[in-house]
């Protein structure tokens, strides 16, 4: 029988909603103020938001932050405390790009990427956000619940990811790393939009 990792639940202290832990953002206070410990390996006694604006806005307000950390902490704005958090999430994704290429699953480029879709190992597309529409469209394959798409990251920044030039377009070949880019490449829009 196979038994479900336990995982711990935390309050959001904006909307006060009860989640499991990979569903909220970790806060801490630091030396310079708050500090978004978004890989969790931060010391000291923390508060958790839910990633989105509406939650965000309402942690800032009222001492909220500071009396969940029980410390007086310069605290950021709203727009500053989204811009961090879009940067820790975008700094997550590249970081997982960059494992799953020393991992050997995944497949950069236009050609390797349609080699490895022929052979059906792709399980997410990433597409740099400018890449011309003639690459976009060559590389356009059926949508299927097992194949996603995100558009993310320049040409340059997922060349220099993986050492190369620019590079259009990767295509993750293991289960695993496309579900943790997609998750978090679903939580940065969802910040973004709702920032909008």
């Amino acid at each position: 029988m196979t038994t479900l990792k336990h995982q711990p639940a935390r309050t959001c202290i904006g909307c006060r909603g009860v989640f499991t832990k990979d569903e909220v953002i970790r806060i801490v206070a630091g030396p310079a103020g708050v500090v978004i410990d978004y890989r969790e390996k931060l010391p000291g006694r923390a508060a958790y938001v839910c990633p989105r604006k509406d939650c965000i806005s309402k942690a800032l307000q009222k001492d909220n932050l500071a009396k969940a950390l029980r410390l007086g902490v310069r605290l950021p704005g709203d727009e500053e405390f989204v811009n961090q958090l879009s940067t820790a999430i975008q700094g997550k994704i590249k970081s997982l790009v960059t494992m799953a290429a020393k991992a050997g699953k995944l497949a950069a480029g236009h050609s390797a990427v349609m080699d490895a879709l022929e052979k059906g190992r792709v399980r997410l597309l990433l597409f740099a956000r400018d890449v011309s529409d003639g690459t976009r469209e060559k590389t356009a394959v059926p949508a299927s619940e097992t194949l996603r798409t995100v558009t993310l990251f320049t040409r340059d920044e997922i060349g220099m990811l993986l050492g190369r030039e620019l590079v259009g377009v990767i295509g993750i070949e293991e289960q695993g790393f496309a579900q943790a880019v997609w998750k978090e490449a679903e939580r940065l829009k969802n910040l973004i939009n709702d920032h909008e």
